[in-house]
């Protein structure tokens, strides 16, 4: 039992543990300490003095207010990293250090009741939501856990064009907007984010992707030798600092707070969420504290970590849970530059944490990390990614996805468009099976130019054609430097359009759409994402006058029009979709192309003879 009873005067831990102090009890005015590591691995005590208690502060959530009296917090104020230090009302266990505002004149500080943080270290742990995670730990490192294999039941479909809406997500990192203000209102002390070996674009990117979760990126340094003369601590100890870990490897970025308290193999910490995701499986380290930054605006500890131990298994309101003896499943990365001349690096290995929202914007911030690192300029570039992704029982899937870079790696938001990212997502978010990730692999090779191409315009000899019969389409593009050239694209006019008007768009392969079956599994789902036509290529889409069907595993392109309607009446919630058909000629043109362009046509209802 972790908890033994409840007293008078508090509850016991566990066995040989401090009691509690609960919130009814505390009286403003009353004294005590609170434990955290300012310097190395050994925690040190500062004196607590209670302010007053705050009701409601949260849902079901008190909030405990105490100034804090040491030399460094007297400069530093409230400090971020200092989340989870114990703090001690006479002798007794009260709760977190956890809250403070930002350019606070006074160490003020919240802290989370212990009472709320226990009730954490006590919740379950349900298997069941690791596999729809798709994050499986183990239960040691030489044990592997045993997945369940009961198929999860899935309220919706995955749309089929999941993959460029989630492009387009990742791509938006970049022009998200700032969190609001935090001076007015009482905020989490924020979890800093100890990076090494990022470059500051790449942090940037990073800082915006993670601003909802109150994670404050640092370029502060990872893992290294130790300070002379400190004191290493084989397990985690209240007070002690800890680290939960995105990334490891080449690039780090692990998440930096401190232990309450330790009951056994399991810790409470933080005394708030480190992204509020529920249960979860994260890689977590002790960690060293380098040194405690002043700051008007937000303190902050600078730490690295020391030694993998153990796994964040609960994410909640009120603290993180840790579980010393289980093992969090991370993936592998491999990251390859190509073509850079003279760069310091051309390989990085890293491992990411694994989740669905997660592992896709890490991955990218590797990759643009690893672009800034070795191409740093600002010429255009032109890429060519061969990147795959490895599902067990699907194998290596793989793709090759070419682009430009305006500005050369400043313009690398391209990237996040990339059909890997979008088979990370479906390997997690598919509602057929519980998938994950064993690896992934980017190899990107990269030239100093500027293939692209502009439509400008696109015309035909007479607004007037005959079904059945070829036109000659003049598409006017625009080269990077100016130069105009028009290509001649013989196009057939189907005799489907006859007496009718035909419309044509004419559009980089990546703004086009295809029609595919609906999924009725994850393969479906992968191989729709290959089908897709690359950036180079020139796309003429003529819209047909015919509707067509999509149904699982099969698309018809052309029925009748009785037979449609006879579909469209069923109830079926999975009923066939219409479409508008259209028929696409691809044309290679070996460099990216921008823009679009439409005709109208008028089909005579016989071609002449």
């Amino acid at each position: 039992m972790l908890l033994a009873g409840a007293g008078q005067n508090g509850l016991a831990l566990s066995q040989g543990g401090p009691t509690t102090i609960d919130v009814s009890k505390i009286q403003p005015g009353m004294k005590g300490f609170g434990l955290t590591v300012f310097r190395g691995t050994q925690p040190e005590r500062f004196a607590v003095e209670v302010i007053d208690v705050i009701h409601n502060f949260k849902p079901s959530q008190d909030m405990i207010l105490v100034r804090t009296d040491h030399p460094l917090l007297d400069r530093a104020k409230v400090v971020a990293g200092m989340s989870g230090s114990p703090i001690y009302l006479e002798g007794r266990l009260a709760g977190a250090y956890a809250y403070g505002w930002a350019f606070e004149a006074d160490p003020v500080a919240g802290v989370t009741p212990i009472k709320n943080m226990l009730r954490e270290l006590r919740r379950p742990l349900d298997p069941e939501i690791w596999d729809i995670l798709g994050t499986f730990p183990g239960r040691s490192r030489r044990t592997a856990h045993t997945r369940r294999t009961r198929r999860l039941a899935h309220q919706a479909v995955l749309s089929p064009y999941l993959g460029r809406k989630r492009r387009d997500a990742l791509w938006a990192l970049r022009q998200a907007a700032p969190p609001p203000p935090e001076d007015t209102h009482l905020t989490r002390a924020q979890t800093p984010l100890m990076l090494a070996g990022f470059d500051a674009t790449a942090t940037d990117v990073l800082r915006r992707a993670l601003a909802p979760y109150s994670l404050l990126p640092l370029q502060a340094g990872g893992g290294g030798p130790r300070a002379k003369g400190a004191t290493t601590h084989a397990s985690y100890v209240d007070g002690g600092a800890i680290g939960v870990q995105l990334m490891r490897g080449d690039i780090n970025a692990t998440a930096v707070g401190t232990v309450t308290h330790v009951a056994g193999q399991r810790l409470i910490g933080f005394g708030h969420p480190m992204m509020n995701v529920g249960q979860t499986a994260m890689p977590t380290t002790t960690a060293e504290v380098i040194h405690v930054l002043s700051s008007l605006r937000r303190s902050f500890k600078m730490a690295r970590p020391l030694s993998p131990r153990g796994a964040m298994v609960h994410d909640r309101q009120s603290a993180i849970v840790v579980d010393s003896q289980m093992r969090a499943q991370t993936i592998p990365v491999h990251l390859k530059v190509e073509g850079a001349s003279g760069a310091p690096r051309t390989e990085w290995n890293l491992e990411v944490a694994s989740g669905r929202t997660l592992t896709p914007a890490l991955v990218f911030t590797g990759l643009l990390n690893a672009l800034q690192a070795t191409t740093a300029g600002s010429s255009d570039v032109f890429f060519r990614a061969a990147s795959s992704v490895s599902i067990p029982g699907h194998g290596k899937v793989g793709f090759v996805d070419e682009g430009h870079l305006p500005g050369g790696a400043a313009g690398a938001s391209v990237l996040a468009r990339m059909r890997v990212f979008s088979a990370i997502e479906a390997a997690y978010g598919n509602p057929f099976e519980r998938a994950r990730i064993d690896g992934v692999d980017i190899t990107l090779n990269v030239a100093n130019r500027d293939d692209v191409a502009l439509i400008v315009d696109a015309a035909v000899a007479h607004q007037e054609v005959e079904p059945g019969k070829q036109v000659d389409v003049y598409v006017t593009l625009r080269r990077y430097d100016g130069a105009e050239e028009v290509k001649r694209i013989p196009l057939a006019i189907p005799y489907s359009a006859a007496g009718g008007k035909l419309e044509i768009e004419i559009a980089s392969g990546e703004q086009v759409r295809i029609e595919r079956p609906k999924p009725r599994n994850l393969d479906d789902l992968l191989a729709g994402l290959k089908e897709e036509y690359p950036a180079t290529s020139l796309i003429l889409s003529t819209k047909l006058p015919s509707k067509g069907l999509r149904t699982r595993g099969h698309v018809v392109r052309r029925l009748p029009g009785s037979v449609l309607d006879a579909l469209q009446g069923q109830s079926d919630s999975d009923k066939p979709m219409m479409f508008s058909t259209k028929q696409h000629k691809e044309v290679p043109l070996g460099r990216v192309v921008y823009g679009q362009a439409k005709l109208k046509l008028e089909v005579r209802e016989e071609p002449r003879r």
